[in-house]
């Protein structure tokens, strides 16, 4: 009788070895497949940040371009219209040729400040997109870390696990190699053996 409960407790115990065993494989393989996933969608939310970047960039490029563009003609217009003037006052008046000749002069310190105010602004465009491009590239690499440390902190959970389990069974193996005779009822040798093993 006592080897017949020995046999059993043996086999219970090895089948429940066995079921934690595949219960840890299958939880890898979970963990293995969350990484997996998580490295798609990073590379996918990557995608879509440097398309929008892409994106916006082209557009301010676009509309300042366009506002460029209407500026120069304005200022060509503005320029053409004011040398006409000055021709037309220079054949009317000749007396008036120093003041003419100063706003003319004006006009040119005008406009060379106005290319200089552009070219400043130009690069303040490109300094702010390239301060975006960054936080986000920041805010990436933050999230990957946590993913990293929450991934890590699983693994070590499962192997704390593992090796409790392990000990558990070295234990329980050593218990039923013992040559002692014991006449005590299944169920009291069972929760005895736990005592000495968690207790």
């Amino acid at each position: 009788m006592e080897a017949v409960v020995s046999t059993q407790s043996t086999g219970e115990a090895l089948k429940r070895k066995g079921e934690l065993h595949n219960e840890a494989e299958a939880y890898m393989t979970y963990l293995d497949e969350q990484v997996q996933r998580e490295r798609e969608a990073e590379k996918e939310l990557e995608s879509l940040i440097n398309e929008e970047v892409e994106k916006q960039w082209q557009k301010r490029m676009n509309q300042w371009q366009m506002e460029r563009e209407a500026r120069r003609r304005m200022t060509e217009e503005m320029v053409e219209i004011r040398r006409k003037q000055i021709a037309e006052k220079l054949e009317e008046q000749q007396n008036e040729q120093t003041a003419l000749l100063k706003e003319r002069d004006e006009l040119k310190a005008a406009y060379a400040e106005h290319e200089r105010l552009e070219g400043e602004k130009v690069k303040r465009t490109k300094e702010r997109n390239l301060n975006y491009q960054d936080d986000l590239r920041s805010q990436m690499a933050y999230g990957q870390s946590i993913r990293s440390r929450e991934a890590e902190e699983k693994t070590r959970e499962l192997e704390m696990q593992n090796f409790a389990e392990d000990a558990y069974q070295t234990k329980l193996s050593a218990a039923l190699q013992r040559p002692v005779v014991d006449r005590a009822h299944p169920l009291r040798k069972y929760h005895n053996t736990q005592s000495r093993l968690f207790g």
